[in-house]
């Protein structure tokens, strides 16, 4: 049974180039530029800083983080103090195809270690 990962960006060529780095490893995603209620339908939430922060979107993704893990992308110098307080794992763009499968590794592999 693959993953399946939210992704929430508003750029298009972002979007797909991370629904297709996904697919090509095995994940199911869905891609969105707007708020939804149906987090606890994804393993994984992917979602851009800036699209999240004008969404108001920074807390509802904190609590997400508690109990799955949330890959924050960002064109900005990672923002520590919002973002990895609240356990979300942070990658700068632009990121190579090596640097997001790391990133996305790390955080399945981390975050499910955590739970055991």
């Amino acid at each position: 049974m693959s993953k399946k990962v939210l992704i929430i960006e508003n750029n298009k060529f972002v979007r797909d180039f991370l629904a297709e780095c996904l697919r090509l490893w095995g994940y199911e995603s869905e891609t969105t530029v707007i708020i939804t209620e149906s987090w606890s339908a994804y393993n994984f939430i992917i979602a851009d800083y800036i699209t999240i922060k004008e969404l108001n979107l920074l807390d509802r993704i904190s609590e997400i983080a508690l109990d799955r893990p949330v890959i924050i992308t960002s064109t900005i110098n990672c923002p520590q103090e919002e973002v990895l307080k609240e356990k979300a794992f942070c990658i700068n763009k632009p990121f190579s195809v090596n640097e997001f499968k790391e990133i996305l590794k790390i955080a399945d592999e981390g975050f499910h270690k955590e739970l055991l």
